[in-house]
């Protein structure tokens, strides 16, 4: 069965990296403390659209470049600081050697997510990567979810991580696929429950991986 895995915040530290960038750049643009704060809040994860958070960086700190230029960097900059987070990869390879097909199915823009799957050295772990870009169609869309399980080989039990409780985790329970939730230490908001829960990324990858393994791996 297929294990389809989110990528920002659920694989890599998407927000750190993003405030991280976001601290520098917005020195660089003459701004302060309050500044940084208020980017980090504005960019609601990654979920305001570039181009609408461009304008918001220009009409709060006025910096000297166009609005594409700002678009670019909020695109590419935070990828050269981005990481997996810790146990990650080595709980990934242990599914994979378990004979575990891994996707990562993510919404986003072509290249910026690449750029992240190369950067962490995930490319070379999964079997394939599903991009909504690309794919035209984004999370929670069922189709989406369904371009991941026909990616590989798939005997009717998929799971999904994620940590987003409406596009990862209701998206993939409506697509049919048992939920693994990446808390992150917050409570769970919802009146049904994911099929498994917990607060590091690793340690729910581990858990998905004893389940799998305990129903058998399709050969």
């Amino acid at each position: 069965m297929p294990v389809l895995l989110d990528l920002d915040n659920t694989l890599v530290d998407r927000d750190g990296a993003f405030s991280s960038w976001a601290a520098s750049a917005v020195v660089e643009w003459g701004g302060d403390e309050s500044d940084v704060l208020w980017l980090i809040d504005a960019d609601r994860s990654g979920y305001t659209p570039r181009r609408e958070l461009a304008q918001m960086i220009q009409e709060r700190l006025t910096p000297p470049c166009s609005t594409d230029a700002i678009v670019d960097r909020l695109l590419y900059e935070h990828v050269d600081v981005i990481e997996c987070y810790p146990g990650v990869v080595d709980e990934l390879e242990r599914m994979t050697r378990a004979g575990i097909s891994l996707v990562v199915v993510t919404n986003g823009e072509s290249e910026q997510q690449r750029m992240k799957l190369r950067r962490t050295g995930l490319d070379r772990v999964v079997a394939a990567s599903v991009i909504s870009a690309e794919l035209g169609a984004k999370k929670p869309d069922r189709r989406i979810f369904d371009a991941a399980r026909a990616a590989a080989p798939d005997d009717g039990c998929a799971w999904m991580v994620g940590d987003h409780v409406t596009v990862d985790m209701a998206g993939a329970r409506a697509a049919g696929l048992s939920t693994a939730w990446v808390g992150h230490d917050r409570p769970w908001p919802e009146t049904w429950m994911p099929d498994l829960a917990a607060s590091r990324p690793d340690d729910v990858v581990s858990r998905v991986r004893d389940r799998v393994l305990r129903r058998g791996v399709p050969r």
